[in-house]
């Protein structure tokens, strides 16, 4: 069973908006909250296929680039093909 399917099981989410992602807890038990963040990012990337290759990006534009790590994740994020909400 995928670690998403499990969330859904317990009445829960993951919740992918742009590159952030948010958890809705529905009847998680904190044990269950415990296991989910120890396995977050399989989780993200159950979700969102492209999330290795932007958290990289990300990660090199930080370090390599200069920029702070938000600025990293919102450039990263138009790299691999995503359109920023506000980038009007």
């Amino acid at each position: 069973m995928s670690i998403l399917a499990r969330i859904r099981a317990h009445g829960g989410d993951l919740i992918r908006d742009g590159y952030k992602f948010r958890l809705r807890k529905g009847r998680l038990t904190p044990d269950n909250l415990k296991w989910i963040t120890e396995h977050i990012d399989q989780a993200k990337r159950e979700i969102w296929p492209l999330y290795d290759e932007w958290e990289e990006r990300a990660a090199i534009m930080e370090y390599d680039g200069g920029f702070s790590r938000e600025s990293a994740e919102r450039a990263a994020y138009v790299c691999v093909g995503g359109q920023l909400a506000d980038a009007a």
